[in-house]
């Protein structure tokens, strides 16, 4: 701490801290050096793994803001409080229709024709397991974003950021319990099993750095789970 002695101590008096006033916070290359969404997230692992034993790290998490971190898809925005909502909906059901309540919210804008391509590339098979649904006589399959567009990943919605995936598959990406490792298999998060090789096709190209990306955030999830 500026103003002070080298020798003072870890922790300055309430006294000391009165009179010095000190000013906290990043230099300003950390600052800029966390702008970068995989070192932001490298940075939590480093901090909840180093700082946090016997913390439930997820709690912290939603604690202090980072609740997005939960999920592969972030939060939306208007995301925040809506299990509150719910609670309070359940509260209130009676006998009748469901009751319904007005929100305001804004929505992330996403390219229709992206998911379209990509699924069609793949033939509506889901590219973890091979799986081709039928759904009132059409074919079926999700596009999945590999890194998520809501906060705190800020990914985009672009072809090399998305999987062709059916919907059991697309919700344990999503969960953060399978992903994609550096050599093309996916495997379970917890316990590190393998499901089989990622299914490509020539057309379509997935960015490693989304796929790292992804994988970061799974051992994240590996770490506030443990």
């Amino acid at each position: 701490m500026h103003g002070t002695e080298r020798d003072a101590g870890s922790a300055p008096g309430a006294g000391t801290l009165d009179t010095i006033q000190p000013v906290a916070g990043l230099t300003h290359t950390s600052a800029e050096l966390l702008r970068d969404p995989l070192i932001r997230l490298q940075a939590v692992i480093k901090v909840c793994s180093t700082y946090f034993d016997g913390v439930d790290r997820r709690e912290l998490l939603n604690r202090v803001g980072l609740a997005g971190y939960a999920t592969a898809d972030g939060l939306l925005d208007g995301d925040e409080g809506a299990d509150d909502q719910e609670g309070a909906a359940a509260t209130e059901r009676a006998a009748g229709p469901a009751a319904r309540r007005t929100r305001t919210s804004s929505q992330l804008v996403r390219d229709a024709a992206i998911a379209t391509r990509v699924k069609e590339l793949h033939g509506h098979a889901c590219q973890v397991c091979g799986t081709r649904l039928q759904y009132k006589r059409r074919p079926y399959s999700e596009a999945a974003h590999i890194r998520g567009l809501g906060n705190p990943h800020n990914g985009p919605d672009e072809l090399p950021n998305l999987l062709c995936l059916c919907p059991n598959h697309h919700v344990l990406f999503d969960g953060l319990e399978i992903f994609v490792d550096v050599d093309g298999i996916v495997k379970h998060t917890h316990g590190g099993e393998s499901v089989g090789r990622l299914r490509q096709h020539n057309g379509h190209h997935t960015d490693e750095a989304h796929l790292d990306y992804h994988r970061t955030l799974c051992d994240l999830n590996r770490i506030t789970r443990s």
